[in-house]
């Protein structure tokens, strides 16, 4: 359960992290699931611009038991609950490799942009909920966020990058299709600074979908590796789109998740 401090510190920055919530057992397990998942070939493995490199898998919650736990443990989906005051279902799920010195950028972007252009998705009643891997410094590609940023809802105009891939993909590839430009990202971060979000393995992260976020590219020697599930109120379903993204990308099962006893490794 989130303390009445955590909620509000959440509601005013969009963000949240709470250090060590897992233990080293579980991280470890984590670990050794995702090891085994970037060698399955799988169409939600993308990789990064030189084709060899994992960059990111999809719809882990449905490809293993463990991820299919994780989500529905306490720390995650207890909270999300709390958060938007609603049951929920797995909107997204999956890893972010940031492997040592090929994990490439995450350009400044906005989720629910993408969510309610190409899901469909009414409003950002939604919350990211991320497991940190590996401990996450400020060399080896941390998470960016701009605190309160989520408050501006939808920032817009957005400027397609006409390079970038077309398709799902262009939503997870290192040439995003909806990037903040760097106008926006000056109105952005006038009224606030920058945010490295850097901590140990085992820490948990909650960011709003609003929030403008991104991260730099790997220049460490260690990989920074977080898992991503995404939580949508199962009253927010999403409306119907000319050319929905997979259901490894964006569900549309509402089934309200329910909790599991114990912990991670059960």
């Amino acid at each position: 359960m989130l303390t009445e401090s955590q909620m509000a510190e959440y509601r005013s920055q969009g963000f949240l992290l709470i250090e060590d919530v897992f233990d080293a057992d579980d991280i470890a397990a984590l670990r050794d699931e995702v090891a085994g998942l970037y060698a399955t070939e799988h169409p939600g493995r993308i990789f990064e611009e030189d084709g060899t490199t994992v960059r990111g898998i999809h719809g882990c919650h449905t490809t293993g038991a463990l991820f299919s736990r994780l989500v529905r443990l306490p720390e995650l989906l207890s909270a999300a609950e709390e958060l938007l005051e609603s049951k929920v279902h797995v909107f997204q799920c999956k890893v972010n490799a940031k492997q040592a010195l090929r994990g490439e950028v995450w350009q400044w972007h906005q989720d629910y942009s993408v969510w309610g252009t190409k899901d469909g998705m009414p409003e950002p009643r939604a919350v990211n909920a991320a497991v940190l891997l590996d401990d996450a410094t400020e060399h080896n590609g941390p998470l960016l966020v701009v605190p309160g940023s989520h408050r501006n809802e939808a920032i817009a105009p957005w400027r397609p990058d006409a390079q970038g891939p077309s398709g799902w993909e262009a939503d997870l590839s290192a040439k995003l299709e909806f990037a903040l430009d760097a106008e926006r990202m000056a109105e952005v971060t006038a009224e606030s600074e920058i945010r490295s979000i850097v901590g140990r393995a085992g820490s948990l992260l909650f960011f709003h979908p609003c929030i403008a976020h991104g991260s730099g590219a790997n220049m460490s020697p260690t990989d920074r590796t977080m898992a991503f599930v995404s939580y949508n109120s199962v009253d927010n379903e999403l409306r119907d789109v000319p050319r929905p993204r997979p259901e490894f990308v964006a569900s549309r099962d509402y089934r309200p998740l329910e909790l599991v006893d114990g912990g991670l490794i059960a």
